[in-house]
Order: structure tokens, then C-alpha cells, then sequence
């Protein structure tokens, strides 16, 4: 028996908005125009209080308890402003590193709109962390996940992660 064309119409569009439902969770973008990017998340992020030495810079976080967190923001790079943009994010990686006895886990190139990226992670005595630095416009751009060594890292940061987006780019 066919089912009439007004049924198909209520089940189709019943169907639509059962996924579109399940895919936001409570999830929400979130704009930080005044810095030109974009990111999503289950909850607001929260402002983090600024570093005394670095006036424009801001960080954003959301803390999933157990000293598990996701961290991002955008700020000034610094002394190495005249550095090709791959041997700046090469000294971000250095200088998480030195004088502490975390080891290197991966790390590879990555991009985002065209702009240079690093992703690496690290792991510590007490905790792990993965990272995600990216040059845009002459400013550092970032987004890290941490977590206790013995612990995963929060079930959202890939998804986080990948909802990092500019602006004023096309996507």
C-alpha cells in the first residue's frame, strides 16, 4: 500500500529535525569576532585571566573536571615576529619542551585556512597534552587539550578540535 504524499512529507521532515537535534547535543558556535575565529562546544567557554606580560592576548577554556581541560585562544608571538611562520611554531614545540623532562609524542604539520599549523602532543610525568598552533595574520592561534597522564583526553576534543575555524574564511 502507498502511503499518501502529506505522510512521507511528516516522516521526512520528522526525521530532519530528530538529527538535526541529536547533532548539536548542546552544542553551540561560538564567534569571537575581535579575533577573527570561530569554535564549538557543549558549553560557553569560559575567559581565563590574562597574563600580566601579554596584554592582547586571550584564552578561553572549559574544564571537564579531573584536571581535564580544553584550552584556546589567540595572542602575540612574540620576540620571533620576524621568523618564517614554520620555524616559529617549531619554537613554540621547543619551548614547551625545554627544561622539563616531557617527551615528545608526535607532531606533524598541519594548516588551517592556508594559514601554517603544528600539531604535536606531549606527554609529562603528571600529564599529557595534545596541541594545535597555527599562524594567522602574524598572530598565534591555539587550542590544547590536557589531561592527567593516566587519563584519555576529553571525549570532545577531536570534535573541538575540528570546529576551529576562521571568520573570514569560506567554509
Amino acid at each position: 500500500m502507498r502511503k499518501p504524499p502529506i505522510a512521507c512529507l511528516i516522516v521526512l521532515l520528522s526525521c530532519c529535525l530528530l538529527a538535526a537535534c541529536e547533532k548539536s547535543n548542546g552544542w553551540k558556535e561560538y564567534k569571537y569576532r575581535d579575533d577573527g575565529y570561530a569554535i564549538s562546544a557543549p558549553s560557553k567557554p569560559l575567559l581565563r585571566p590574562q597574563i600580566p606580560d601579554e596584554p592582547d592576548s586571550r584564552t578561553y577554556g572549559i574544564n571537564y573536571g579531573n584536571r581535564t581541560e580544553i584550552l584556546f585562544g589567540l595572542g602575540n608571538v612574540g620576540a620571533w615576529e620576524n621568523l618564517p611562520a614554520k620555524e616559529r611554531l617549531q619554537r613554540m614545540e621547543d619551548l614547551t619542551l625545554q627544561g622539563t623532562s616531557s617527551k615528545l609524542i608526535s607532531d606533524k604539520e598541519i594548516s588551517l585556512d592556508g594559514n601554517p599549523g603544528l600539531e604535536y602532543e606531549i606527554e609529562g610525568a603528571s600529564s599529557h597534552s595534545r596541541s594545535r598552533f597555527y599562524i594567522v595574520d602574524g598572530k598565534l592561534l591555539a587550542v590544547q587539550s590536557y589531561a592527567p597522564v593516566d587519563a584519555p583526553f576529553a571525549a570532545d576534543t577531536d570534535r573541538i578540535f575540528d570546529s576551529l575555524h576562521l571568520l573570514n574564511s569560506k567554509r
